[in-house]
C-alpha cells in the first residue's frame, strides 16, 4: 500500500472510531437506569470510481442514539440514506436529519455526492447547517460548491419569504 493510501486509511479509521467514541461517551456517563446506547453502522455505498449500476459511491453512516454521522459522501449518498430510512426503518437517515459528515480524503469518488448532501436536505427543510470535518482542502471545496450554486441559493432564499 503506498504511503499516501495508508495515511488516508489511518485518517479514515481514526475518524470512524472518534465518531463512535465521542458520541458514546455521554451515554456512558448516564446513570445505570438509563437505556443502553445503540450504535448502528450502515453501508450506504461501497463502490469505487468504476460506474457500477449496482453500487453507490463510498459512504457509511454511523448512527448513535438516533443521530447519524456520515463518513464520506460518494455519489448517491442522499438517496441511499433515504432508502435505508425506508428499508431499515432508521429515522436518523431521513435526509433532513443528515447534519454531520466526515470525509476521509478528497478523492472524487468520496466527494462527488457533497453538493447533493449540502443542497437536497436543505431544499427538503433541514433547519441547521451541515457540519463537515475533513482534511485540508475541504473548506475550499465547500466554498467552491457554494459559489457554483449561488444563483440557485439566492433564488430559493428569495422565494422562501
Amino acid at each position: 500500500m503506498p504511503r499516501g493510501d495508508k495515511s488516508c486509511w489511518v485518517f479514515g479509521t481514526a475518524i470512524v472510531w472518534l465518531a463512535i467514541f465521542a458520541t458514546s461517551l455521554p451515554a456512558q456517563q448516564q446513570s445505570t437506569t438509563a437505556s443502553p446506547s445503540k450504535t448502528q453502522v450502515v453501508l450506504l455505498g461501497t463502490g469505487n470510481p468504476f460506474p457500477d449500476p449496482d453500487r453507490s459511491g463510498p459512504a457509511t453512516a454511523i448512527v448513535v442514539n438516533g443521530k447519524a454521522y456520515l463518513i464520506d459522501f460518494g455519489p448517491g449518498v442522499v438517496r441511499r440514506a433515504k432508502a435505508a430510512m425506508f428499508d431499515k426503518g432508521i429515522g436518523a437517515l431521513e435526509p433532513t436529519n443528515l447534519t454531520t459528515a466526515f470525509v476521509t480524503h478528497l478523492h472524487s469518488d468520496h466527494t462527488v455526492g457533497y453538493p447533493d448532501l449540502i443542497f437536497t436536505p436543505w431544499v427538503m427543510g433541514r433547519k441547521v447547517p451541515l457540519e463537515v470535518y475533513g482534511p485540508k482542502g475541504i473548506k475550499a471545496m465547500t466554498d467552491h460548491i457554494l459559489a457554483a450554486w449561488q444563483a440557485d441559493i439566492e433564488e430559493r432564499v428569495s422565494t422562501e419569504s
